[in-house]
């Protein structure tokens, strides 16, 4: 029911955004295809910038909004409405440049030209379009991953740069705005909703956090091959509501980091003494995390998730994890197991070495008899190594009651697009798979 109320909120502002413009330019007979493309113009600047407006409320984790969509939903939308925000944001500048050209005589590059020299705030619209274009490329998939998360992560900042330059070019010259007081704080108050929710939800709610709990680095300690858990204290933590499999931003205050922001999960059920995050070292951060000093501060912003035991009501459950993804499935173990549900963990690494938290789940075994099955590279089980295990007829025969079975997957995107394919061959409806993809 959120899900639909914020649906339709959404294409309802856009609606009021054309009616805006309706009434103050689009009703206005057109004498020339010149004014026919400025029209254009007008309108997919308009709904375009909404959309940028739109993504900016998405970065401020609106607690919300993840729990109506789901993190994954919330990332694929996020990723299509920066297409289309860019895409209507680049109309708009080709339309009014070609329908400005046109009544003026002049050539495209020309008016273009014109614009930047006599119109003011042309200039910065057209850096804040050029910004746009940056961090859409440096977001596609390909691109992305060839940057350290650090460079994707300052780049994305340029985006609020892009915005400020976009409004103030808006209201010095906006046709729409400068003919409605009413159109003016109708988008005045679009902004103001945006800002006051980036402000609340990235800064001010997780310092108000850090003065009641107090977080801190309480001490490091070596889990698996280049996997290290770190151990946070604090003070009244069992008023900080965080369930098993669910996952936080946090912020390092030490100096080095504080201007980076990272998401992990816990790895195990929260305690009103410690909690715990367990990071493999796969960037530029988590391979220097392990020299965080004790007593480092530590901002949270969260928790965020529905990759929890309340996504299942099935009175079996089998886990997939792969590599660190067992980190919130280490967790969900627990819980699960401790709720009286039927526990299966298939845990899918490449080495021996590589497997964390040997002992802790040895001991949910002994205490719970959730089966674990190590679905090694170097070491077969049943005469198949681990990856044979996870194709259709061979998880039939390790798991014979799949099919009574909802499943958690959790590691690389490419490992989940997998099993997911595999599940799909052995009839597993999609309703009873949830998943968390560990991608930046």
């Amino acid at each position: 029911m959120k899900a639909l109320v914020l649906a339709w909120l959404f294409f309802l502002n856009i609606g009021i955004i054309i009616a805006f413009w309706w009434t103050a330019s689009g009703s206005q007979p057109l004498a020339s295809s010149g004014e026919e493309l400025n029209a254009i113009g007008r309108v997919t600047a308009l709904v375009g910038t909404y959309l940028v407006l739109v993504q900016l409320l998405l970065l401020a984790r609106v607690p919300w909004l993840e729990e109506a969509f789901g993190m994954e939903r919330l990332l694929v939308f996020h990723r299509w409405n920066a297409y289309a925000s860019l895409g209507l944001i680049s109309a708009h500048a080709a339309f009014q440049t070609a329908g400005y050209a046109s009544i003026n005589g002049l050539g495209f590059m020309d008016q273009l030209g014109d614009f930047i020299a006599h119109y003011d705030g042309l200039l910065g619209a057209v850096i804040a379009l050029a910004l746009l274009i940056a961090v859409t490329v440096v977001s596609v998939a390909v691109v992305r991953r060839l940057l350290a998360y650090q460079t994707w992560y300052f780049i994305h900042l340029y985006v609020y740069l892009a915005v400020a330059l976009a409004f103030a070019h808006q209201l010095a010259t906006g046709v729409d705005f400068i003919s409605s007081s009413a159109f003016q704080a109708y988008w005045w108050a679009l902004y103001a909703v945006v800002v006051g929710g980036l402000l609340y939800f990235r800064l001010l709610q997780p310092l108000l956090r850090f003065r009641r709990h107090r977080f801190r680095v309480e001490r490091i300690e070596r889990e698996a091959t280049g996997a290290v858990s770190i151990y946070i204290s604090g003070r009244d933590l069992r008023a900080f509501t965080f369930q098993p499999g669910q996952f936080a931003i946090w912020r390092f205050l030490d100096g080095r980091w504080w201007w980076e922001a990272h998401p992990f999960t816990l790895s195990t059920v929260p305690s009103d003494r410690r909690l715990r995050l367990t990071v493999k070292a796969s960037g530029d951060f988590s391979s220097r995390i392990a020299s965080l000093r004790r007593g480092t501060a530590v901002l949270v912003e969260g928790p965020f998730g529905r990759f929890t035991a309340d996504a299942t009501t099935a009175s079996k459950v089998l886990l997939i994890a792969g590599g660190i993804g067992v980190t919130p499935l280490r967790a969900l173990a627990e819980q699960l197991a401790h709720e009286g549900r039927d526990v299966c963990l298939l845990y899918r690494c490449h080495r021996d070495e590589d497997v964390a938290f040997r002992k802790e789940l040895d001991t949910l075994t002994r205490k719970y008899g959730i089966r674990i099955e190590y679905l090694l590279s170097d070491r077969p089980l049943r005469g198949r190594v681990g990856s044979e295990w996870l194709l259709p007829t061979h998880l039939a025969v390790l798991v014979p009651d799949l099919a009574e079975r909802e499943v958690y997957l959790c590691g690389p995107e490419g490992m989940i697009k997998y099993v997911k394919e595999t599940l799909d061959a052995l009839g597993v409806q999609d309703a009873r798979i949830h998943t968390e993809v560990f991608v930046f």
